[in-house]
């Protein structure tokens, strides 16, 4: 649906949008919990180090197993 645009609803306006302020209201959590922008960053590359581990560990595994099915 086009809406056309008026004081409360121009574009890129998205104060009353109930999806924009959860995701803010999120974002605000995230960094509050992880002491501001770098520790939350910190933590998104614990993350993924973490991750990268278990996949590796995961392609070993599989590796060995076909090691011994051969």
């Amino acid at each position: 649906m086009i809406t056309e645009p008026n004081d409360k609803n121009e574009p890129g306006d998205e104060s009353d949008d109930p999806i924009v302020a959860e995701v803010r209201e999120i974002r605000r959590q995230l960094l509050e919990k992880h002491g501001g922008f770098e520790g939350f960053m910190q933590y998104i590359r614990e993350r993924d180090a973490q991750r990268l581990q278990r996949e590796k560990e995961e392609a070993d595994r599989r590796a060995a197993e076909l090691e011994k099915s051969a």
